[in-house]
């Protein structure tokens, strides 16, 4: 028991820093943050771009994370808000032309880190893993909201 505690936690925070230092080298290098990559690649699977609310559920960031991130993401020229209906977080956020060729070259470096890191693993390896992982995720969301948060 103590074996299984100790080796998934340790894969876990392993795999989140390789990640993170991934993403912050590979913005770096086009002047951005690590942080912006999942807006990016969000909004660049999403044409038609997504409200602050959407981003915040495809990026599993807050909404006030989120504010931040799209704001210097608008302050670099990557992307802009529909303001249409006046209200700011059910307005599409959306790519610039700058901006969806930057989430194209953030795309493409995705692919290829995923190709490397996936390496060695089948594809129902791969499906079996992503499965197994989102069980252990909505169990221990379960067990989470037991908790008394105060």
């Amino acid at each position: 028991m103590e074996q299984r505690y100790t080796t998934f936690s340790l894969l876990l925070i392993n795999i989140t820093r390789c990640v993170q230092r991934i993403k912050n080298v590979e913005m770096a290098a086009l002047g951005l943050k690590g942080k912006q990559v999942q807006c990016l690649f969000a909004l660049y699977n999403s044409p038609a771009g997504a409200s602050f609310t959407r981003l915040c559920e495809i990026c599993g960031e807050d909404k006030g994370m989120m504010s931040r991130t799209v704001k210097e993401l608008t302050e670099a020229g990557l992307v802009y808000t529909d303001a249409a209906g006046g209200r700011k977080y059910k307005n599409p956020v959306l790519l610039t032309e700058q901006g969806a060729q930057v989430a194209g070259v953030v795309a493409e470096k995705i692919s290829a880190i995923l190709e490397k890191g996936s390496c060695g693993i089948s594809d129902g390896e791969r499906e079996r893993l992503y499965r197994s992982l989102g069980i252990i995720s909505e169990n221990l969301t379960e067990i989470c909201k037991t908790y008394d948060l105060k």
